[in-house]
């Protein structure tokens, strides 16, 4: 099969700003592929605008459908061939590992991917690993996120970018609709494969992009993906701003710490605003990677009015915090260490959601 034609359009032109905001011209790419309208997608304009050689193809197979699973990466491994692309693809017992892991499907399915990207990154030299995640994508996360409530750190959804071991993971589509990838496609001659579990409506999310995200579109807002995108950009870009304010009051206020503590100089935090103090705490818990499991916007509050109010405080997991003198030291929870948990609540909403990785 001939390369596929180049197509202008708001697809082709995200993917060459991608390219272009890469430092290093000539590192390879990895390209994450399910066989799905985006990633087919992703890698039909990767193919256009990338040279030969720089470009592979991951597939997991999470044989979590069955015999459906197996047609996907059999559809994935011919579309390489047919392409001459070079894939690395994977075949993994997703549900025996998330429940050795202690975690529903849908967290051990990301995690077992994850890691698999990242291995395959490695071994395959690529410095970029890139997934198909659109506009949709982010509008479908803000909105759940915002249901289930969260702060500031959920409302970001999905990053843009973030690292991934060595390399460094990228979504190039998050600016563009699943109508516009369906019209590159449509326009390319490209097949691609369809999850049935997409359409099954006993999953919230599911129910989002069928049901409520339509009606919203059709009553409210036809634009409400770019809105609730710019809402995700707009939110990141606040929320680094706090997580490094939160990174100075640790800087500021630290006396020692180790794996099993950190004792803060607590008189040096009183001037620094609520919401402050609760990213400050959970920032520390993020660097020293303690489970928080359990853990909810009222642990982080009440931590938070240990610097000015003093006391004891016993939080989930056998981990505590006191402020005795001049100090306020703040204990580790027992048990694992945070990777690979279930979300946490956070230091905003009722429940924290993470930006999704």
């Amino acid at each position: 099969m001939s390369p596929p034609l180049s197509l202008p359009g708001p697809l082709s032109r995200a993917v060459a700003q991608a390219l272009g905001q890469r430092p290093r011209p000539g590192e390879r790419w990895l390209a994450a592929v399910s066989g799905g309208a985006d990633s087919v997608a992703l890698l039909a304009a990767l193919r256009e605008q990338l040279p030969a050689g720089r470009l592979v193809v991951a597939h997991l197979n999470h044989n979590l459908r069955g015999a459906e699973s197996d047609a996907d990466a059999a559809w994935v491994a011919e579309l390489c061939t047919r392409w001459g692309l070079p894939l690395i693809a994977e075949s993994l017992p997703v549900a025996s590992l998330s429940a050795a892991w202690g975690v529903g499907c849908e967290e051990g399915a990301r995690r077992a991917r994850y890691e698999f990207l990242e291995r395959t990154a490695r071994e395959a030299a690529c410095a970029v690993v890139a997934l198909a995640h659109t506009a949709s994508d982010q509008a479908e996360t803000v909105l759940h996120h915002l249901l289930r409530g969260t702060g500031l750190a959920g409302l970001r959804g999905i990053p843009e970018q973030r690292p991934l071991g060595a390399a460094t993971l990228v979504r190039p589509l998050l600016g563009v609709t699943r109508e516009e990838i369906a019209d590159y496609l449509s326009r390319l001659g490209q097949d691609y494969r369809t999850d049935r579990s997409n359409q099954e409506r006993d999953a919230t999310r599911n129910r989002l992009r069928l049901d409520l995200l339509p009606q919203l579109r059709a009553e409210y807002n036809p634009q409400i993906d770019r809105a609730l995108t710019r809402l995700a950009r707009q939110v990141t870009e606040v929320q680094a701003m706090v997580v490094e304010m939160a990174g100075q009051l640790v800087t500021r206020a630290c006396e020692s710490t180790d794996s099993t503590a950190c004792i803060l100089a607590w008189q040096k935090l009183t001037d620094a605003p609520q919401h402050l103090l609760r990213e400050m705490f959970v920032l520390i818990w993020q660097k020293h990677d303690w489970p928080r499991q359990g853990m909810g916007f009222d642990h982080w509050n009440r931590l938070a009015e240990l610097v000015h109010r003093g006391g004891r405080l016993d939080l989930p997991g056998g981990g505590g915090a006191r402020r005795e003198g001049r100090t306020l030291v703040v204990a580790r929870p027992a048990g694992g260490s945070g990777t690979g948990e279930p979300p946490s609540q956070g230091p905003e909403g009722t429940g924290y959601l993470p930006a999704e990785g």
